[in-house]
């Protein structure tokens, strides 16, 4: 099966993990970019 995957969170990462694992078809990862670190977002 041919997917897009959309997550953030590290479970997300899991589950992008077992769909690879189970041989699907990747076409597309989205996610958010890092945020600044910090106080303040500096």
């Amino acid at each position: 099966m041919r997917l897009v995957f959309m997550g953030t969170p590290d479970f997300a990462a899991v589950i992008l993990k077992g769909l690879i694992e189970a041989k699907h078809d990747i076409a597309c990862v989205y996610s958010q970019p890092p945020r600044p670190a910090g106080r303040g977002g500096w």
